[in-house]
């Protein structure tokens, strides 16, 4: 790796710094990264150079182990073949350990038998996707590549609105900088406010928009009546109308549903109707989601229809499960996890306005989810779309969307339209210098 140049690229989906079994040999291959990163020739002089700079050209052995790597080597053409050699070493190794822990779970006959089997394939899971956990990281390991990280961002600008996945929505992403790798996102309000239709419309855009492959974990609607939802939301059509067989297939909206059906068969959308899943088998789904189609974002619709499994008292310790499950679900697949939650009855007295406390069955929600969004409007117009020719009621609501909480950003709200006909959100524009109240 120390030259040539091209040797580099080779690796860098190959091999993590961690796949050597040596430390010498990962601090040597971190350094070489890192020059790489940032445009510099990664040789002998360079390298030892930068070793030295850290403080740590002695500990991987000086200058002259790093002149005695160079002679191991005749030739680069079998790089690629050595690369495959140390990855399955550190597979092996992987292994190995986990079988240890295994075995030792088999002798636990205190816990559940499912909650077993969960911990078991969790831990072979980890090592077929090549990404191997650790107990604790010393902060010297990773503060410098963070804060190259941090200072590209300050100086790009094209980077100051979202670092997370982008939901679409322009004032969404000015508060929340998009949806994070590892959060939980709760998305709560009383029935008929259209939190199915939320995190539709923005699993919708991140397919269609940004090519993102999004899971969706539908509890309480049949996958057909999703897919009738996305159709309709795509194409603008009234879904009444559509579910009625009111639309003439040589008319204009059955034209826009074709195309909209075309956009969503090349989507990466996966949809998961089971009704009253489990935990661990959500978590199973979830991660087979992950491996085959590498998942970037999760939808659950909603928290309160999950089984915990558990043999808990009362139904506020079984929703904490949950909630601490689903939050460390995102964790291990490094995605965004967003939850959708019933309130309890008290928004409905004055004031009406939901807030944190009005979470349901559980206060651990509030307390594990890193952001939680509440709806809210003054009329409740159902989820549910009627026949335009009926004028019973408007068609098209501007709601409140409420940062309750946000674990590294701001609170406030900004407004989004939704149109109850095709069960969409889409942007409410005002004016051009309008934007979110922090």
């Amino acid at each position: 790796m120390l030259e040539p140049e091209h040797v580099v690229p080779q690796l860098l989906q190959a091999l993590q710094p961690d796949d050597f079994y040596w430390r010498a040999h990962q601090i040597i291959y971190k350094v070489i990264l890192e020059l790489f990163e940032s445009g510099k020739p990664a040789d002998l002089i360079t390298v030892g150079n930068r070793l030295d700079e850290l403080d740590k050209l002695d500990e991987v052995g000086g200058r002259a182990y790093l002149s005695e790597l160079l002679t191991k080597v005749t030739t680069t053409a079998s790089v690629p073949y050595y690369a495959e050699i140390i990855k399955k070493k550190a597979v092996l190794r992987a292994l190995i350990e986990a079988g240890h822990e295994i075995a030792e779970l088999g002798f636990n006959e205190e816990q559940e038998l499912e909650h077993l089997l969960d911990a078991a394939e969790e831990k072979i899971f980890q090592i077929s996707r090549f990404q191997l956990t650790h107990d604790f990281h010393l902060i010297r390991d990773f503060l410098h590549e963070h804060l190259e990280r941090l200072e590209k961002l300050q100086r790009d600008p094209s980077q100051h609105a979202v670092t997370g996945l982008p939901t679409g929505y322009r004032r969404f992403d000015e508060m929340t900088a998009g949806l994070h790798p590892s959060d939980l996102i709760v998305i709560a309000a009383r029935p008929s406010m259209g939190k199915t239709s939320l995190a539709l419309s923005i699993g919708r855009n991140m397919a269609l928009r940004f090519g993102k492959c999004v899971g969706f974990f539908s509890l309480e609607m049949t996958k057909e009546q999703l897919l009738e939802r996305l159709l309709c939301a795509e194409a603008r059509i009234n879904l009444h109308r559509l579910r009625g067989g009111y639309l003439q297939t040589d008319s204009e909206s059955w034209r826009r549903l074709i195309n909209a059906a075309s956009k969503l068969q090349n989507s990466k959308i996966i949809i998961d109707d089971t009704p009253s899943i489990s935990v661990l088998e959500l978590k199973a789904k979830a991660r087979r989601m992950k491996s085959e189609h590498n998942l970037d974002i999760l939808f659950v619709d909603y928290l309160q229809l999950i089984e915990a499994g558990t043999h808990a008292d009362v139904r506020e310790q079984e929703v904490a499960y949950i909630a601490r499950s689903l939050k460390a679900l995102a964790r291990e697949l490094n995605i965004p996890v967003v939850a959708l939650s019933q309130l309890s009855r008290a928004p409905e007295r004055p004031p009406r306005r939901p807030r944190l406390s009005d979470l349901r069955e559980s206060g651990e929600i509030e307390q594990t989810a890193d952001v939680v969004l509440f709806l809210y409007r003054e009329d409740a117009g159902g989820e549910e779309s009627s026949d335009e020719a009926e004028g019973s009621s408007p068609l098209v609501h501007e709601t409140e969307i409420i940062i309750g909480k946000q674990r590294n950003g701001p609170t406030g709200s900004f407004t989004l339209l939704f149109h109850r006909a095709y069960t969409s959100f889409e942007e409410y524009y005002v004016g051009e210098g309008e934007g979110p109240r922090f």
